[in-house]
């Protein structure tokens, strides 16, 4: 969308947007970009929070009186959330030692996935065009060695992401988004084998590969848990 601001603003449209990875803005250089440090996939910071949004939409619109850019400014509120798995377990054993693999893991969240699909009328899951066992074979080939090109593992990885996220908001105490997240990083072994994966990735000769390991397989609030491997 940066890249694309460039044209438009050719054609005499104001363009502005929101910034989540720093390092591809400055090397797109958009006309005008709002970086915000929320997670991936939260532009506008925390979820059903509207006065919160409002003010970043805000922050990003202000930017279009700007003539000096490209540039980018800085968003300076920042989300803390933290997270009280008080009295919150996952309603099944999903624990890495508690599954023979991550087909297994996968097969057993898929009950809960389909009446999360029922409750909401929508899934995110599907931009692969895999189904989840053939995602999971694909990431679990990639941890084996057998690196795919990049575009398709990463479609695949943000598949069984979706796919784990939902299918745990269906969970009888489905707890807060935070909560679903930390058990996602920290018990399932899908997040155990991302992790194992990461360094794989940022160690291959393919700059794409590098790209995704180094920048968009773990998010960045999560990559404290690589330096404890």
């Amino acid at each position: 969308m940066g890249a694309l601001g460039h044209f438009l603003e050719r054609e005499g449209i104001a363009t502005t947007g929101i910034s989540l990875v720093r390092e591809h803005t400055e090397t797109v250089r958009p006309p005008r970009a709002l970086w915000v440090t929320f997670e991936l996939g939260r532009p506008l910071g925390r979820p059903d929070d509207p006065p919160f949004q409002r003010r970043v939409a805000k922050a990003a619109l202000d930017l279009l009186a700007r003539t000096d850019g490209p540039l980018i400014a800085d968003y300076p509120e920042h989300v803390t959330e933290e997270a009280d798995f008080t009295g919150w377990a996952c309603p099944i054993g999903l624990a890495p030692t508690q599954v023979d693999s991550l087909g297994a893991e996968i097969d057993r969240l898929a009950t809960w996935h389909d009446r999360a699909v029922a409750a909401r009328g929508r899934t995110t899951v599907g931009v692969s065009g895999l189904d989840m066992p053939s995602a999971g074979a694909l990431v679990d080939g990639a941890l084996a060695g057998n690196l795919p090109p990049a575009q398709p593992l990463k479609e695949a990885v943000d598949d069984l992401k979706a796919y784990y996220l939902e299918a745990a908001a269906a969970f009888p105490d489905a707890g807060t988004d935070r909560m679903r997240k930390e058990w996602f990083w920290s018990e399932t072994r899908l997040g155990e084998v991302l992790l194992a994966l990461q360094p794989k990735l940022a160690a291959s000769d393919d700059p794409q590969h590098k790209i995704l390991g180094n920048l968009t397989l773990i998010p960045a609030v999560e990559r404290h848990r690589l330096a404890k491997r």
